[in-house]
């Protein structure tokens, strides 16, 4: 059973590690990109914040608007578009442009689209194309209604759009943008509409990540021994243990000192003692049998009861990575594991 949770446990560590990798570099990507050229503020036109000064004798009063274009208003604004005055008329679904001089109800026409296009974008590029569209879209998802797409020419393919009902500009889109959005999905996984952060796919990530923190720390009581802490000890006080290994066409057998306590495995390695395995000592192949030349052999744990079959566990044949020097003994390792000496 521990060994299935253990496997578990790395294999879930390996997806959330993939996971929180993305998430790191997806960050540093946004943070490294310009704001404002992300937002195509750059290349756009700066507008005076000087209050405009009006003529009011030349614009009517709301109340002299058409009645027919004020029923069931929510509300309605002076504005300002390109230096000609207008009323917003805002309705529970829907707005108007009414020019503010003679209460004619404003088209948006492409003609229009392309002029304020023309007029906000100050870079380098020439329109090439309009599309008309409706919002939201992947790259308007902030805004509703009909849309005019005005596509440049610019070195970082500039689109704006402008409402098809008001005439305001809506966004300015670029590939910076474009490249940050992408970033963005991946920082906050929602893949669908890259806007939403507490989407059902992170909260389930966050989750899975506790279950690893504890899973995680469940596991740290069987993978460290007292042993393992010797920086902790007393300077000068060391305990070791004598390990002899011999094999198949060793006329001499090698010894090596090892910390009392330390894995077999890893140890032995330490002294250019490699073992066969795949796993790298994970207790997953079962490749890194040796045989332990004793009376008394030491008890096989649940993953050696799975990965050395009964005959060669009666044998005295255990994992080196699933077992721990205590004591002084001697090993009998795989052919070819030892160069023999001369």
């Amino acid at each position: 059973m521990m060994h299935l949770f253990k496997k578990v446990h790395k294999w879930v560590g390996l997806l959330i590690g993939a996971q929180v990798l993305l998430w790191l570099l997806s960050g540093l990507m946004i943070s490294l990109l310009d704001p404002e050229k992300v937002s195509g503020n750059q290349w756009a036109f700066k507008t005076s914040t000087v209050p405009q000064t009006l003529e009011p004798m030349v614009l009517l009063e709301p109340a002299e608007l058409p009645q027919n274009l004020l029923k069931d208003a929510l509300g309605i604004e002076l504005t300002d578009r390109y230096g000609k005055p207008f009323y917003l008329v805002r309705h529970a679904n829907s707005e108007s442009l009414i020019d503010a001089m003679n209460a004619s109800v404003v088209e948006i026409e492409q003609s229009w689209a392309e002029q304020a296009a023309r007029k906000d974008f100050i870079g380098i590029g020439e329109v090439v194309s309009i599309e008309s569209g409706m919002a939201p879209d992947r790259e308007t998802r902030d805004s509703e209604g009909a849309y005019w797409r005005v596509n440049f020419s610019d070195m970082v393919n500039t689109a704006i759009y402008i409402s098809a009902s008001t005439g305001e500009i809506l966004e300015r889109r670029n590939s910076f943008w474009r490249v940050r959005d992408f970033f963005w999905m991946l920082h906050i996984m929602d893949y669908p509409d890259r806007e939403n952060f507490n989407n059902p796919l992170v909260i389930t990530v966050a989750l899975i990540a506790i279950w690893l923190g504890i899973s995680g720390f469940m596991l740290l009581f069987g993978s460290f021994t007292r042993s393992d802490f010797f920086f902790l000890k007393i300077p000068g006080k060391t305990d070791e243990v004598v390990i002899t290994l011999t094999g198949p066409g060793v006329r001499k057998p090698k010894t090596v000192k090892l910390r009392k306590g330390s894995n077999l495995f890893l140890s032995l390695a330490t002294h250019d003692v490699s073992l066969a395995s795949i796993c790298g000592g994970g207790g997953e192949c079962g490749k890194c049998r040796v045989k332990i030349e004793s009376s008394h052999w030491p008890e096989a744990n649940a993953i050696e009861l799975g990965l050395v079959p009964k005959r060669l566990r009666e044998q005295g044949y255990r994992l080196a990575c699933q077992q721990k020097a205590e004591r002084d003994m001697t090993l009998n390792l795989p052919e070819g594991t030892l160069v023999s000496s001369p």
